[in-house]
């Protein structure tokens, strides 16, 4: 099981987490659903080492093998498809593009740049550039955010057959509804319902 034990953490004098505890499924996917605002991004941060909690500590994670996908997709303008996902890859993996493109159905994409693409678009390759990161956990922050439902449903089929742990973030019934688990969580401070 993946474990978040007492965690404590404010932005000033707001807090969020609060002697915040949970248990995680160490397989599948698992979705965490509440109200924006209530602390879900927050705690994935903590959980990829990008925020410090006061107190508290997870066991079952390792930060340096996450790979994070950021609720904005962070593509950079001046790279292809192609490059948003070869330059992230070790040399001897390279060869993997068209996988990777098949799998966020971006094919025949690899040329085009991020001005050129749907926000739909966008965000499937931000997701597919995190996935090819190889974690051994997947902290996914709204990953189908402007995705239409059923190449939703396509795509986390494709993320269940990597074979790791994921866990990420949505409002979309569609994307709950396919998950393995839901965690329906309220806050600030986060709480479990």
């Amino acid at each position: 099981m993946i474990s978040l034990h007492y965690l404590t953490l404010r932005y000033g004098k707001r807090l969020v987490l609060d002697q915040f505890s949970l248990q995680l499924p160490e397989q599948g996917i698992t979705a965490l659903s509440g109200p924006s605002g209530c602390g879900k991004t927050t705690l994935l941060r903590v959980m990829a080492g990008l925020e410090r909690p006061e107190s508290g500590h997870i066991s079952g994670v390792q930060p340096a093998q996450t790979a994070f996908l950021f609720q904005e997709d962070r593509l950079l303008p001046w790279r292809t498809v192609g490059q948003h996902i070869t330059d992230i890859l070790p040399r001897p993996r390279r060869g993997e593009l068209p996988f990777w493109l098949n799998f966020a159905e971006l094919s025949g994409e690899e040329n085009s740049h991020p001005s050129a693409l749907s926000g739909g678009m966008a965000r499937r390759l931000a997701l597919a550039r995190c996935a090819a990161l190889g974690g051994t956990l997947l902290l996914l922050d709204e990953p189908f955010a402007g995705v239409d439902s059923q190449r939703t449903a396509r795509i986390l089929n494709r993320l269940r057959q990597l074979n790791v742990p994921i866990i990420l973030t949505s409002h979309q019934t569609a994307v709950l509804n396919a998950c393995d688990t839901v965690i329906e969580l309220d806050g600030p401070p986060l709480h479990r319902v």
